[in-house]
């Protein structure tokens, strides 16, 4: 019986992760048959005939994932719409979540980052022979609206942006002097977005208002190493040295509440945290643990840690979607390889689901309502429904 059990089981995970195998190509390659042994699962001999395990039997139960691009160099991936862009070495790419109308959506041989929402494409790029950066700010086509119809025209399904017109690129060139290769934009909301920047003196948060991009406003300036910054709760927030969480009030001018300081919220002495804030707590994916704080630091608790896990790959880089915290793994499970864990924090702990199994060492990811999008080392774009 045991061993009827694991063969189903296992042909089940090959099914689930066969998108995995090779370069999916220009079409959409689903998964493999259930028949094919999948070559990212962990390959041992003795497994024949074994009882299956916990991580095993989880990922029987994700959801089928979908290659959308085998681009192996693939970044920077953003879910708008009903649209995925990514970039793919100097070029910014689009696809639909189905598949379709593949696109290339701006091309340039300095291009270093990029960064899509609804209204803007930003893009990062190196100056001629300089390291400094440009911003160019590139914001999205308006539906064209009939002067006769008095009702606004729908919101379209995924952003259109403005090629290049005689060999001039779009948009505003912002010059600065960041150092291009550690400048990014990291969020944005209705009014602006966010970038961290890598300054002569150290590193520094900017403000970007999107309709006058020229003048930022600077938020945080420090000589130490930031990382996990995000925007939650009214705040901007970010991790500096690995372990010490800080946050900086946005100014609210509906509420005329000015913009604040610099202020440490909490410290962690025994682990490094990969923060994700949420509007009502705050959690520290520290490798072998989830821990949730509230907004004030106080209350540490894990609400999730390795033993209790369903895989037992190491908890890497999380981000919150609407009280969720997704995380990615950074080191693999012995059996399922790389995961993507979906973690819903409740009273006194979490319910945990594997969202993504035997995958390659996921390098970004993007959540919207309905679905998941990743990007994974050396194998291209995935995507894969939430239910």
């Amino acid at each position: 019986m045991r061993g009827a059990l694991a063969v189903l089981v296992l042909g089940a995970m090959a099914a689930l992760v066969g998108c995995a195998d090779d370069d999916a190509g220009p079409s959409l390659r689903r998964n493999a048959p259930a028949s094919a042994k999948s070559d990212t699962m962990a390959d041992d001999p003795s497994d024949e005939g074994s009882t299956p395990t916990a991580a095993e039997l989880a990922c029987a139960a994700a959801p089928a994932a979908t290659a959308l691009s085998n681009a192996k160099d693939a970044k920077d991936v953003r879910l708008v719409g009903q649209a995925v862009f990514f970039r793919q070495g100097t070029a910014v790419k689009r696809v639909l979540k189905d598949g379709t109308n593949a696109k290339d959506v701006y091309s340039s041989p300095n291009l270093v980052s990029s960064f899509v929402d609804p209204t803007v494409m930003v893009l990062v790029e190196t100056t001629a022979d300089s390291p400094n950066a440009t911003i160019r700010v590139v914001p999205a086509l308006t539906p064209e609206v009939n002067d006769e119809d008095e009702a606004l025209p729908p919101e379209p399904a995924f952003p259109e942006f403005p090629a290049a017109e005689e060999g001039a690129p779009p948009g505003v060139a912002i010059a600065t002097n960041f150092n291009a290769a550690g400048t990014r934009v990291f969020a944005s909301d209705e009014t602006s977005f966010y970038v961290l920047a890598d300054t002569a003196n150290g590193e520094a948060i900017l403000q970007y208002k999107k309709a006058a991009p020229q003048q930022p406003t600077v938020l945080v300036t420090t000589p130490h190493v930031i990382t996990n910054p995000q925007i939650a709760s009214g705040a901007v927030w970010y991790v500096r040295d690995a372990n010490r969480v800080f946050k900086v009030a946005l100014a609210d001018e509906v509420n005329e509440i000015p913009q604040g300081e610099p202020t440490e919220v909490f410290g962690i002495q025994y682990a490094s945290c990969n923060l994700a804030v949420a509007e009502s707590a705050a959690y520290c994916s520290m490798g072998t643990a989830l821990e949730r704080r509230d907004l004030t630091g106080a209350n540490p608790m894990t609400i999730l840690d390795a033993e209790k896990s369903k895989a037992q790959a190491l908890f890497g880089p999380a981000v919150n979607h609407k009280g969720s915290i997704f995380v990615r793994s950074s080191a693999p499970d012995a059996k399922v390889k790389h995961v993507i864990r979906a973690i819903q924090p409740g009273e006194g702990g979490a319910e945990e689901r594997l969202l993504a199994c035997g995958r390659e060492l996921v390098t970004d990811l993007a959540v919207d309502s309905t679905h998941i999008v990743w990007t994974e080392e050396n194998k291209g774009v995935f995507i894969a429904p939430l239910q």
